[in-house]
């Protein structure tokens, strides 16, 4: 026999259905860099989030936002600078405002991508600020990117962050290309959902 849970009685059929299905995968879960990076969990209802926590037990455990049908409850990364790995920001008109961070994986793409321009930067011919091509000048990405190139980051913090270069209320996935070679990041920030290994000539691209 369960043991009685004063609180847990007064959950609502929907909220014991979400509790007993347990806690969900983060989409972003087989994406190289991200393994180990911490979860947290949104509570969403109609596409707005409602509540986060850190645990699935917590939040499933909250009254915050009800748990009208209809409710759901997502996963996603934590990166580095203590945002979710897939972010909506606001930037100036001319972008989307859209983010996501980009771990640097030893021998990777990325790695090589980011000890070439060190190397121009100090042979004094960087092809632009940043990592990324067309990054919005005095965003969080270009801060980001800066420090990065720069090394001047806190300990733990194993990439940086790149914008969506497309305008507000685009079509299709978010956007954001490297300044040398072919090398593009992809996403969905609504679905959570990183694109980077579709072909470049695949209908999404």
């Amino acid at each position: 026999m369960r043991r009685w849970d004063p609180a847990q009685d007064q959950w609502t059929r929907h909220q014991r259905r979400i509790a007993a299905a347990g806690a969900p995968e983060p989409p972003t879960a087989q994406v190289a860099g991200f393994e180990d990076y911490p979860r947290f969990y949104a509570k969403r209802r109609r596409g707005r989030v409602v509540d986060v926590a850190s645990s699935f037990d917590v939040l499933v455990r909250s009254a915050r936002g009800g748990w009208a049908a209809g409710t759901t409850v997502t996963a996603t990364h934590q990166a580095p600078d203590g945002h979710p790995v897939l972010l909506d920001g606001s930037t100036p008109d001319r972008s989307c405002g859209s983010s996501r961070w980009v771990p640097e994986v030893p021998g990777g793409p990325v790695a090589e991508l980011v000890a070439a321009l060190r190397t121009l930067r100090a042979l004094g011919a960087s092809p632009g600020p940043g990592i990324q091509e067309g990054v919005v000048r005095g965003s969080w990405a270009e801060r980001s990117q800066e420090a990065w190139l720069e090394r001047g980051v806190r300990p733990r913090v194993d990439g940086f962050r790149v914008g969506c270069a497309l305008g507000p209320g685009h079509e299709g996935p978010c956007t954001a290309r490297a300044q040398l070679g072919d090398l593009a990041w992809r996403w969905d920030p609504r679905e959570q959902v990183v694109l980077d290994g579709d072909p470049p000539g695949s209908p999404d691209a």
